[in-house]
């Protein structure tokens, strides 16, 4: 399974942290990674590449598995990162966000808004009902409140909402896991074997054999009385 980079990145860097990204980028890809190697290829402790990774399985994104090590006796916890998963969670984060700033454009290019200018009372902003309500006055400073153009904001709406789109697009390439041309030659020869046992037919002699068995029956030998001499 594949899954594309930038996805990736922004994925991780919103509900994981960006400190995250590199340790994904190591495990993608990959099974039962250890949390050990991890470690010493970030160069940080054990207890903080465990943080990360439980960051990660807080959104169901890894799985893990637990050997206990024989020479040393604590246990080490193996790594997979779903990106099956992954990718799913980007498409709804995505969908959700998409749908939020629809919303928002609808409202920009439908209503009126006023703002303050003033720098000492900072950014007020307000649609024309509740600019009314104040006599078109900021609350803050008491200065006149002027109508925003709202083009730009729309227009940087219009561009958030394309750039989702384009990221929507990008697929999920499903990859079948290869193996190895030993295994595969194993795996026909046995296959091979078995079917040659299954299909094997009994020979006639094999067969008479087992006929004779069948129908022989052991006979019982009768112990004959002595006989006596006669005089």
């Amino acid at each position: 399974m594949v899954l594309d980079t930038e996805i990736v990145t922004e994925l991780i860097e919103e509900i994981a942290g960006r400190d995250v990204v590199q340790l994904v980028e190591l495990i993608k890809g990959k099974e039962d990674v250890s949390e050990f190697k991890l470690a010493e290829k970030l160069n940080i402790t054990v207890n903080q590449t465990r943080n990360m990774l439980y960051r990660l399985y807080s959104h169901n994104l890894v799985s893990f598995t637990r050997r206990k090590d024989k020479k040393k006796g604590w246990y080490i916890y193996y790594w997979t990162f779903d990106e099956k998963k992954a990718y799913n969670l980007f498409l709804r984060l995505k969908k959700d966000k998409l749908k939020h700033l629809k919303d928002r454009l609808e409202n920009e290019s439908k209503g009126n808004y006023f703002i303050c200018k003033s720098e000492d009372c900072g950014s007020v902003r307000m649609n024309f009902e509740i600019a009314m309500e104040h006599n078109f006055k900021c609350p803050d400073c008491g200065k006149v409140l002027e109508q925003e153009e709202s083009s730009k904001r729309i227009n940087a709406i219009e561009r958030e909402i394309n750039e989702i789109n384009r990221k929507l697009e990008i697929p999920f390439i499903e990859t079948v896991k290869k193996t190895s041309r030993r295994t595969t030659e194993k795996r026909t020869k046995r296959k091979a074997i078995k079917k040659k046992v299954i299909n094997k037919k009994p020979t006639k002699k094999t067969a008479k054999k087992k006929k004779i068995k069948k129908t022989t029956v052991k006979k019982k030998t009768v112990k004959k009385k002595p006989t006596r001499n006669r005089r």
